[in-house]
């Protein structure tokens, strides 16, 4: 018995019970049946969206487990919980969740890094040292993971990872520039967002700590083989600061024969350089040369690794 009065059963029931009850039955055994398709097809959404989803955050998954209907908050929580319990997904951070494969184990199972920061905020874009990685252009490793967004975003780790979230040049901000130069790129099927190449170049140089220092910065572009100097010089010259313009056009002329450096992209940039002599570095004031057809003082640490390189390369 299972609570229900089925339906090859009316003909015995017609004349013993009231024609009410038996539509009540019926109305009971359609709803149930209902029901039950509502929750395979639930699971199979589900499963489905996991699958094409190796990260998501709370409101991606929120309206693709709805489709069409209506859920409350409570459900798409309590969803999210038993999942997580079950082992199928994983808390990442606040509102950012990561897929599980049918089989794997969750505290072991690898998620992507680039996945983590791309979705970090809505508007998430790999930057700097992050940025070089993902084009294999770092020289070393590194468990930092750095994106820019226009949120205040908290830093965060997980796993052995951490993630900090940084804005965007004010003057990309006032000039309304914060998307130049940013590609879109397939990371295990999602699109996540990284600066080019040649913007990314120029970030690292305006702001060498998030580069992961002069050492890892210069070694890191030397890989640099090929790359658009014009969009290079473009985007120095956009985010107005004269000592990073300085820093670029140092780099450029370091490498104008093996990255045929135009001269006059290199007095172009010349002539939006610093006035008067600046630091490229305010940390590390000792030591240090100034470069005069670029008004900089550069570390002679610097100096030497360039000249060995060129050296090199000759």
């Amino acid at each position: 018995m299972n609570g229900y009065l089925n339906v090859e059963d009316l003909s015995l029931t017609w004349h013993t019970l009231p024609l009410c009850l038996i539509i009540s039955q019926i109305k009971a055994n359609i709803n149930s049946i209902y029901q039950q398709n509502h929750q395979v097809n639930m699971a199979t959404t589900l499963q489905r969206f996991l699958r094409k989803n190796p990260i998501f955050t709370y409101d991606i998954f929120a309206q693709a487990i709805s489709g069409d209907h209506a859920r409350s908050k409570n459900t798409i929580k309590a969803l999210l919980a038993h999942h997580i319990q079950q082992g199928h997904i994983i808390r990442v951070r606040r509102r950012l969740f990561a897929a599980v494969p049918v089989g794997a184990d969750p505290k072991t199972y690898p998620i992507n890094p680039y996945l983590v920061a791309g979705y970090a905020t809505s508007d998430a874009v790999l930057a700097y040292h992050s940025a070089l990685s993902f084009y294999q252009m770092a020289y070393s490793a590194s468990y930092r993971f750095t994106y820019l967004t226009q949120y205040q975003s908290s830093h965060f780790s997980f796993r052995s990872e951490s993630y900090e979230g940084v804005r965007f040049p004010a003057s990309l901000v006032q000039q309304h520039q914060e998307s130049i130069f940013i590609h879109t790129e397939d990371v295990q099927g999602l699109n996540v967002r990284v600066t080019s190449l040649e913007r990314t170049l120029v970030d690292v140089l305006d702001k060498p700590k998030l580069g992961g220092g002069w050492e890892e910065i210069w070694r890191s572009l030397d890989m640099i083989d090929r790359i658009k100097i014009n969009q290079v010089a473009e985007y120095a010259l956009l985010l107005n600061n004269a000592t990073t313009v300085a820093k670029v056009g140092f780099y450029l002329s370091q490498r104008q024969k093996e990255l045929n450096v135009p001269a006059d992209v290199l007095l172009e940039l010349q002539k939006a350089c610093p006035r008067s002599p600046h630091y490229i570095d305010h940390t590390a004031r000792k030591n240090g040369k100034l470069l005069d057809d670029w008004n900089i003082i550069v570390p002679k640490t610097l100096i030497i690794k360039s000249s060995a390189t060129r050296g090199y390369r000759q």
